[in-house]
């Protein structure tokens, strides 16, 4: 394990240790799943007139509903009421900015389509790998909480199936699809990573996570070079490896 992948292994660890912890990230994970996903949903369901396609849509926006409810009854378990995820620690909206308002286009064609699982596919990317460094941690506070985000995350292996044969179906060309999928990666690893030290700054002012200070130090320099220049991805599903960038800690 390297320096950067200890720090961050270190900083989910104090921060999910406490109540307050743990209730920021589950109320992130809950908001991320209802108000962020669903939005694409919605659009998606108000544009396509295929029967088949929006009962999978509608199948999938029901999932991130289910999940929502989930990780909000494990924030009720925690016993700290986190009140809203505020705006600037979201990270559709900015994503969302940084793809041009992509959510405001009107979709007209398949290549519409294509753009909004593609967009779909890169977010639930994230949560698979999130959910994944957050399981082991949550297991040693909260058994509960651990096995409801292992049976997300299998839920979300899945959705990205969808992603993938829907984005692929729609696609003007597989040439094209490649293409978008390598954009919004690359603009999604950007806007995970001004997210993540965004909440990085927030935390540690409200007290949630307490480490020594140098390795705080050092961890905000991992973060804010991250910020600048974007992280790898994971890549799913017969893509080529790539390395996970595991040097920020928090799900958007």
């Amino acid at each position: 394990m390297t320096r950067q992948e200890q720090l961050s292994a270190r900083f989910i660890t104090h921060l999910l240790h406490t109540a307050k912890g743990r209730a920021h990230v589950l109320n992130q994970l809950a908001d991320a799943e209802d108000s962020d996903e669903v939005r694409i949903f919605e659009i998606l369901l108000s544009k396509v007139d295929d029967p088949q396609l929006a009962k999978m849509i509608g199948r999938h926006m029901a999932d991130e509903k289910r999940h929502a409810e989930m990780f909000r009854e494990c924030v009720a378990r925690q016993g700290v009421a986190p009140g809203p995820v505020p705006e600037h620690l979201k990270l559709l909206p900015r994503l969302d900015r940084r793809l041009g308002g992509l959510l405001d286009r009107e979709i007209t064609d398949g290549k519409g389509i294509m753009q909004a699982y593609v967009l779909l596919q890169v977010i639930e990317e994230r949560a698979v790998t999130q959910f994944a460094m957050f399981e082991p941690v949550f297991e040693r506070f909260d058994p509960l909480t651990a096995r409801v985000l292992a049976e997300i995350g299998r839920d979300e292996v899945r959705h990205l199936k969808y992603c993938h044969a829907i984005a692929r179906r729609y696609a003007p060309s597989a040439h094209e699809l490649a293409q978008t999928l390598e954009k919004y990666r690359t603009v999604e690893a950007l806007a995970f990573a001004e997210t993540s030290l965004e909440n990085l700054k927030y935390t540690v002012a409200l007290g949630l996570v307490e480490m020594n200070p140098l390795e705080l130090l050092l961890y905000r320099g991992i973060s804010e070079v991250a910020a600048r220049t974007g992280g790898n991805r994971t890549r799913f599903f017969g893509d080529a490896p790539e390395r996970v960038d595991t040097t920020l800690a928090m799900a958007a």
